[in-house]
């Protein structure tokens, strides 16, 4: 790493990936370990791999969306939620994202924001059909209906 880019970095004009040189394939590469990992349930480890993957590249969107589906699936909501709306800055119809960020509002009690993102999710992946999307479909799907079967018929989500 030059002095140019440590300086580059240190005044935030690059990423820390950037300044010492990781190129995508080795993230790519990196990433998938972390995936395979969670898939494992080895979630510590998955989140040690996303986090320094986020601190690498922190405008890459699916770090953030994977340390937030982690903290999700462990029950750290508030760092869930964190991750998930840096996910959504970053893409605002990530569906993965949008549907984690809606469970993850559902859990918190923030029912009325819980139904805007799964709505949300279910129609970007209806603009969008994917096979590797579908789980989030059927998901942000299956939470729209229990909501719904847990509140009033009078309530008006609209």
């Amino acid at each position: 790493m030059t002095q140019r880019l440590v300086e580059d970095w240190l005044r935030g004009r690059v990423s820390l990936g950037a300044a010492t040189g990781w190129t995508p394939e080795e993230m790519r590469i990196v990433a998938d370990l972390g995936f395979a990992l969670a898939e494992q349930g080895r979630d510590e480890e998955a989140m040690t791999i996303f986090e320094g993957l986020a601190a690498v590249a922190p405008a890459t969107g699916y770090f953030q969306s994977a340390l937030g589906a982690l903290r999700l699936r462990n029950g750290d909501l508030s760092r869930a939620l964190d991750h998930l709306n840096a996910a959504l800055a970053a893409d605002p119809r990530d569906i993965a994202a949008l549907t984690n960020r809606g469970e993850t509002h559902m859990r918190m009690g923030n029912l009325l924001a819980a139904v805007e993102d799964l709505r949300a999710a279910v129609r970007a992946a209806e603009t969008r059909r994917d096979a590797a999307l579908e789980s989030s479909l059927v998901r942000a799907r299956a939470l729209l209906t229990r909501l719904e079967e847990k509140t009033s018929p009078t309530t008006n989500w609209r």
